[in-house]
């Protein structure tokens, strides 16, 4: 399995599967078309690069977390970003060939339109490859 397919697969179910953000979205999607109402959370398209060190392969990858909610609900958009940092600083780094060796919040975002808030959050992560 690839670095970015382990490292997306742990994400996504460790946001699917927390009780306490899942109260407050209606959907976590990997990725492609919404068909849920919001509020959403989309795991969006990874990018990753190179990294290593001798003796070590790795990746550098930036996992971009996107939320919209309706309404006017500020409260509700920093709950589920609050939530979302909670959840990822809490990832088991160990997925098999790859070890996730840091995954850091880098960056935010977040617009408020008539009739929504949409939110983006970046996170940093690197993995490095076991065999």
């Amino acid at each position: 399995m690839s670095g970015e397919t382990a490292v997306r697969g742990v994400v996504i179910a460790a946001l699917r599967n927390d009780a306490d953000l899942m109260a407050l979205v209606n959907l976590v999607s990997n990725g492609g078309p919404i068909k849920a109402s919001p509020p959403w959370l989309l795991v969006g398209e990874m990018m990753s690069t190179a990294w290593g060190a001798r003796d070590v392969t790795g990746l550098a990858l930036r996992l971009p977390i996107q939320l919209v909610v309706r309404g006017d609900d500020l409260a509700r958009v920093t709950a589920v970003l609050a939530r979302v940092d909670a959840v990822l600083a809490g990832v088991d780094g160990d997925l098999g060939d790859w070890r996730i060796t840091s995954l850091r919040f880098e960056r935010s975002r977040i617009l408020r339109s008539r009739t929504e808030w949409r939110a983006s959050a970046d996170y940093a992560v690197r993995s490095a490859r076991l065999n």
